[in-house]
């Protein structure tokens, strides 16, 4: 393959690359092959039409679209490769000629990575991070556990107070007409959950069972009903019942029964661990990120908008893919939530940057460091991904392919250089 860099501006690259007669009379046969059913000529049945009599009827060109898009992606890729490009767009394709006795000359457009001039990541300092667990923090997940193990019991002898369960009917009118989605013959609010909007709640601590009454309240102005947004609306209510919580006593008996313990000591001190490990992994990960934000500013680099976008496009996939395994769409996500996919891509902007400038960075480390991953840690890694899926090692190493082992080699040398930045880190 005869291919050629024709010019270079910053990240945009021009080139162009040759493909032989031969390789063009494949992509000729294939096209031939495609069309041939679809081709009618007076004296011949669909599909028996020779190629030499369409191309003498249609043209010498006729079959040369379909050939071009048969062969292209392989001559392509080859051609990328032998010139050590690392493309990040969609190439903008040209054929400077074709003919069947010549070939094909393809000119090509394309952006790729830009040129990362690295500062200091080396013995960076950053200020470490409080991991120590205190009392309150034991207590608080004590607590949670308390309140879900509460009981409920039925009030009768006083009016609602916050953190009672009422029990209510409710609608709603705005400009003294009901609206859709604000009526219910029987739900349970917990006073002081702030499930309702703003003021909700409030209103009704200080009624009794069978009270019916008017509240009034201003829905917020970023509501996902566009039509309610920042409205005043007035609910009618009904109190149909009061219960309260009543919480298990914190004993040896409670942690017993909520845990793997048989004492209340034991089990705040596994909570302690637990709290502990969180709270480590959280603050070395705090740390990780101002270290590599750090180190992204001390380097010198002109990304080109197309990564920033590919990124993007990416975390818009992958937020998609969780919102239908939650049986919804997009459409109706952005309905609920008042927003749209431009706001949204808009919003992605900035993590999609800084992803980016980072994944840049260190891997201009992994280079210059001359990181390398052995052939046992790269299989070790692949056994270890199968694991998480349920798929033994051995059944995982044949399923990998080399595009997908070249790019987890990748990602194990960028996790390498950014472990590098953060054991020469100086913590203040």
């Amino acid at each position: 393959m005869n291919a050629t860099v024709l010019s270079q501006e910053k990240t945009q690259v021009k080139f162009s690359f040759e493909v032989s007669a031969e390789v063009l009379e494949k992509g000729m046969d294939h096209a031939y092959k495609k069309n041939k059913d679809k081709i009618s000529i007076p004296g011949f049945r669909k599909g028996k039409v020779p190629r030499k009599l369409i191309e003498a009827q249609y043209g010498e060109g006729f079959f040369y679209e379909d050939a071009i898009n048969f062969i292209f992606p392989d001559e392509y890729a080859a051609a990328v490769k032998e010139l050590g490009l690392e493309v990040v767009s969609t190439p903008t394709l040209d054929v400077d000629y074709i003919d069947k006795t010549k070939g094909v000359k393809f000119l090509i457009e394309v952006t790729v990575k830009p040129e990362v001039k690295l500062g200091q990541y080396k013995g960076l300092e950053v200020e470490k991070v409080d991991a120590e667990v205190t009392d309150e923090e034991v207590m608080a997940e004590i607590k949670k556990t308390q309140e879900k193990n509460a009981r409920t019991i039925d009030v009768t002898d006083r009016p609602a107070k916050m953190g009672d369960i009422v029990k209510i009917a409710y609608e709603g009118f705005q400009d003294g007409v009901a609206f859709d989605g604000g009526k219910s013959d029987d739900h349970d609010l917990e006073l002081g959950s702030h499930m309702f909007i703003e003021g909700f709640e409030e209103q009704i601590v200080g009624h009794n069972v069978g009270d019916a009454f008017d509240i009034t309240v201003t829905f917020p102005t970023e509501y996902h009903a566009t039509n309610l947004a920042g409205k005043e609306a007035i609910f009618k209510i009904e109190v149909k019942a009061i219960s309260e919580k009543e919480l298990p006593e914190l004993n040896d008996a409670f942690a017993e029964d909520v845990s793997d313990f048989s004492t209340l000591d034991e089990y705040k001190a596994d909570i302690r661990a637990k709290l502990a490990e969180s709270k480590a992994e959280r603050a070395k990960q705090l740390q990780g990120d101002k270290l590599l934000d750090a180190a992204v500013a001390n380097c010198t680099m002109e990304v080109p908008e197309v990564m920033y976008e590919n990124k993007i496009n990416s975390m818009m996939r992958e937020f998609e893919e969780n919102i239908m395994r939650q049986g919804l769409s997009m459409d109706i996500y952005y309905q609920y939530m008042g927003t749209t996919e431009e706001a949204m891509r808009e919003n992605f902007k900035a993590t999609s940057m800084k992803s980016v400038d980072a994944r840049l960075m260190l891997e201009q480390i992994a280079k210059e460091e001359q990181i390398e991953i052995s052939k046992e840690d790269l299989d070790a890694e692949i056994c270890k991904y199968g694991e998480s899926y349920g798929i033994d090692g051995a059944t995982m190493l044949e399923m990998f392919q080399d595009e997908d082992k070249e790019a987890l080699e990748n990602d194990m040398k960028v996790r390498a250089a950014m472990k590098l930045i953060e054991d020469t880190a100086i913590l203040k």
